[in-house]
């Protein structure tokens, strides 16, 4: 399988977090809502796979001031290509509360994962591989997800969002932890990753099954790590195993887009945080 083809499994499943809240100097909304952290999902009734680390981020804003983005694939229609940004709210957390392992281990203490509810359902999801053997140095990968937040998302014009979509990244399998082995503890890619990036999905240039979660990375350097799938597997059978969510109510991607693509592109509600201009 392609590259191209790929990204373009992946692509629909992948969503950004954010927030309502936006400190300006000027009291000016911004272009694109600020992009906290990235995940993707890993069920169509509405759960997403993302860092702990993020979602705690998102976790100091009030509750109405979250939200999760969603992506369609554009649809074409008389000629036109639609698309837009689906703005969701989060229902619930699973987060991983303790790990052991039951000899030396060389990773996290607590593999930096968690999953979250959102209020929509009936969505487009990937597979997460939990393999042995998979993860090995000089592997093809690559990353899609939103680096830097929001500011390449309006590259041209302040006025307005220039790209609605996340950036791909391609690099390779660059160390695994603590050595060659068939489960690493984790591992490391040579793909510069900057904030929003987190929770990203790693996945082979060649299946669109997801190999690992991007997590962490050094300041200006292309050394990236990440938790490794077999991590991220077994999490998310234990929370499936468990997992009975009420869907009573809650729409399904496509009744959203049948229900706002006749409207036109919505607003957006910013809550404008005064900031002192600095001298």
């Amino acid at each position: 399988m392609k590259l191209t083809e790929v990204v373009r499994r992946v692509a629909p499943a992948v969503v950004a977090f954010g927030s309502r809240f936006y400190p300006s100097e000027t009291s000016t909304a911004p272009a694109f809502p600020l992009i906290i952290g990235t995940g993707f999902i890993v069920d169509k009734r509405g759960m997403v796979l993302t860092n702990q680390h993020v979602v705690d981020a998102i976790e100091r804003f009030p509750a109405p001031a979250r939200f999760v983005m969603l992506f369609p694939e554009p649809k074409a229609k008389d000629g036109q290509t639609m698309f837009g940004v689906v703005l969701r709210k989060i229902k619930a957390v699973n987060s991983v509360s303790s790990f052991e392992s039951s000899g030396p281990f060389f990773g996290q203490a607590k593999p930096d994962f968690a999953f979250v509810q959102i209020d929509i359902q009936g969505l487009p999801f990937v597979e997460v591989c939990g393999d042995s053997n998979v993860l090995e140095v000089g592997l093809e990968v690559a990353t899609l997800g939103f680096p830097m937040g929001d500011v390449p998302l309006s590259p041209y014009e302040q006025g307005k969002a220039s790209q609605i979509s996340a950036f791909a990244r391609r690099g390779i399998v660059s160390s695994v932890l603590p050595c060659s082995c068939a489960d690493p503890h984790g591992f490391s890619i040579d793909i510069l990753s900057e904030g929003g990036a987190s929770g990203s999905p790693i996945f082979r240039t060649d299946d669109p099954k997801v190999i690992g979660i991007l997590h962490a990375g050094f300041q200006g350097a292309p050394i990236t790590y990440g938790v490794p799938g077999h991590f991220l597997d077994t999490g998310l059978k234990q929370v499936q195993a468990e997992w009975r969510p009420d869907l009573t109510g809650v729409p399904t991607l496509d009744d959203v887009i049948v229900q706002d693509v006749p409207n036109g592109p919505k607003g957006f509600d910013w809550t404008i945080l005064k900031v002192p201009v600095q001298e």
